[in-house]
């Protein structure tokens, strides 16, 4: 599942201002858990072809059990506000 967001903080070869990402990876690595399981992260860092907006690629875990699970990603102290996926 790819996941679209702002605020992850450095990434490894910053763009200049104003410029489009390009796949930097962020500095520091967040943690996602989906239903209150921890999700597999395999990217974190810049979208490519935006300014500014972050992606975070996860595989959602096995086993949640369908109906609306909360996502929330944590990098460093800080929480996101939890948003919903449906699994089904």
């Amino acid at each position: 599942m790819l996941i679209y967001c702002t605020g992850l903080g450095a990434v490894s070869s910053p763009p200049e201002d104003g410029v489009a990402g390009k796949g930097q990876s962020t500095t520091a690595s967040p943690t996602v858990t989906i239903g209150g399981a921890r999700a597999s992260v395999s990217f974190s860092g810049l979208a490519p072809g935006f300014v500014g907006l972050y992606q975070v690629n996860v595989k959602v875990p096995s086993g949640l059990g369908s109906g609306n699970k909360a996502v929330v990603i944590n990098m460093g102290d800080a929480s996101s506000k939890s948003v919903l996926l449906p699994v089904g």
